[in-house]
C-alpha cells in the first residue's frame, strides 16, 4: 500500500486526533509527518517576501514529506493536511498500481471548482484520471512520485510562492512544469469545503491573528486602482482567450465532484 502522510503541528492534537479518526475509517494507516510552526519561521523568509510565517511554515512541511518519501524505497507517497475528509474507495486508491501512469504529482483533492480537464480519460479504480489543463489550486491531498518530489524539493528552495501554487498554480500548470493529473470525482477535500454542511467537524484554523492580518494587508496592498485596474483586467481577458484557444481542442471546463 502507498504510505499516506498526514502533516500536522504538535501544537493541534485535536487535529491529528480527527485524521487518525479519518484514515481508520478509511481503512489506511497514516503516519504523521510533525509540520514546521509558523512561529518559528521569520528568519526564514526570504527579503521582500510576500508569504506569511504560516505560507513559509507549510511550504517547508511539505518539503519534510517529499524528503520523507525520497529517503525511503517507495515510488509514491500520498501527503495529506490534518483539515482533509477522505471518500469512498481510498484505500482501493491506495492499493492500485500507478506505476504504468506518467505524472509527477496526481491532485487527489477537489475544491469544487470548474477547471481545465482532459476531455478524455484513463478509467482508474473506480474513478477517472485526467490531466490538468491549467491550475487548481489546494494541497490538501495528492499523490507524488519519486520524480515529483525531487522536482518540488527544487521548485520550493526559493520559498517565493504558497506551496498550492508550486504543485498545481498556473505556471506549474499551464505552462507545463509540472505533470499533473486530476482524480474524477476527488476523493479528498478541505473539512470547510465538504457539501454537507451538518458533516463538518468546525476544525478551528491554526493561523495566528498576526498571520491572519499580514494576509489581509497583503491581499489590499495587491488590488490596483484607476489605470492599474483597467489594465489588469484586459491582460484577465486576454489571458482567458489564449487559455481557450490553446487547450480547448484536447480539455473541457467542468467541475470536479467528491465522493
Amino acid at each position: 500500500m502507498i504510505p499516506v502522510y498526514v502533516i500536522n503541528l504538535a501544537r493541534s492534537p485535536e487535529r491529528r486526533a480527527f485524521m487518525a479518526d479519518i484514515c481508520a475509517k478509511a481503512g489506511v494507516t497514516p503516519v504523521f509527518v510533525s509540520a514546521v510552526d509558523g512561529r518559528a519561521c521569520r528568519s526564514q523568509r526570504p527579503p521582500r517576501a510576500a508569504l506569511s510565517r504560516a505560507e513559509v511554515a507549510l511550504i517547508l512541511s511539505h518539503r519534510k514529506t517529499w524528503r520523507r518519501l525520497l529517503s525511503g524505497g517507495d515510488e509514491f507517497a500520498v501527503i495529506l493536511e490534518d483539515d482533509a475528509h477522505l471518500g469512498a474507495g481510498f484505500a482501493a486508491l491506495m492499493d492500485a498500481d500507478w506505476r504504468g501512469l506518467d505524472f509527477d504529482a496526481v491532485k487527489l483533492e477537489t475544491m469544487l471548482d470548474v477547471v481545465w480537464l482532459t476531455r478524455n480519460g484513463t478509467p482508474f479504480a473506480g474513478r477517472t484520471l485526467r490531466r490538468l489543463g491549467a491550475e487548481h489550486l489546494g494541497a490538501a491531498g495528492y499523490l507524488i512520485s519519486r520524480d515529483g518530489a525531487r522536482k518540488m524539493l527544487a521548485a520550493t528552495r526559493g520559498l517565493t510562492e504558497p506551496v498550492d501554487q508550486t504543485l498545481f498554480g498556473r505556471s506549474a500548470i499551464f505552462e507545463g512544469r509540472v505533470r499533473a493529473l486530476q482524480l474524477d470525482p476527488g476523493v479528498v477535500i478541505q473539512d470547510r469545503l465538504l457539501p454537507v454542511a451538518g458533516a463538518r467537524a468546525g476544525i478551528p484554523t491554526t493561523l495566528q491573528e498576526s498571520d491572519r492580518l499580514a494576509l489581509t494587508q497583503a491581499q489590499r496592498r495587491a488590488k490596483p486602482s484607476g489605470l492599474r485596474r483597467v489594465a489588469r483586467e484586459a491582460a484577465r481577458l486576454l489571458e482567458q482567450a489564449r487559455r481557450v484557444a490553446r487547450l480547448w481542442p484536447a480539455m473541457k471546463r467542468a467541475r470536479v465532484d467528491w465522493r
